[in-house]
């Protein structure tokens, strides 16, 4: 395997990334307007501060002690800023239809995902980890849909970006666990940037 991308220096920059990006974003969005979008950002956020902390504390502990830590916080921030996104895009774009709500499916894997995590230590999880790349996956989909159908570049560049996160790890065998970790906190830095940058959501 190759060595992980960064140290506990440039996961601290990553991780204020992600806090930046996500506490810009929230800056610009209405909380009553868009309370899903805004919930994005709020746990973008939080895993942010929790990264900062691991960065800053990690070094001087045993690894083992911010296992659980590392997996719940990943797990949240892959499963739930994406299905919420989508839920205020499709509000914003066709109105409160069930099929916006059909992303909200999130939490039943979101909860296995906690209960692997805390529970199992991640250990004979094959059924949690298939429902969560199915629903990455979905969502991925979902919001390419929407962007093609609009003609929103910004939707597909969010796309693409949670695509790379998801799959470029998977593609590349000798990828570490901890350098996927880092993907994943980068490439939300960016994709909460994006929703920075979408129209129906900033300039109300």
């Amino acid at each position: 395997m190759s060595d992980p991308l960064s140290g506990s220096g440039l996961r601290f920059i990553y991780n204020s990334l992600l806090l930046c990006t996500s506490g810009l974003t929230a800056r610009k969005l209405s909380l009553m307007k868009h309370p899903f979008a805004f919930s994005a950002c709020v746990v973008g956020g939080a895993v942010a501060v929790l990264g900062l902390l691991r960065a800053v504390f990690g070094s001087d502990c045993d690894p083992s002690q911010f296992q659980m830590l590392r997996d719940v916080s990943h797990g949240a921030l892959e499963l739930v800023p994406l299905p919420l996104v989508n839920i205020e895009l499709y509000m914003s774009s066709l109105g409160m239809r069930p099929l916006v709500f059909i992303h909200g499916i999130f939490v039943l894997p979101l909860v296995l995902d906690l209960r692997c995590s805390v529970m199992k230590d991640r250990k004979n999880c094959w059924i949690t980890e298939t429902m969560r790349d199915l629903l990455v996956l979905g969502n991925i989909v979902s919001i390419s849909y929407l962007g093609l159908r609009e003609g929103n570049s910004v939707y597909i560049r969010m796309a693409l970006t949670m695509t790379l996160v998801k799959y470029t790890p998977l593609l590349l065998d000798n990828v570490q666990e901890d350098t996927s970790e880092d993907m994943l906190v980068y490439g939300s830095a960016l994709f909460f940037y994006l929703l920075g940058h979408v129209d129906a959501l900033t300039f109300d």
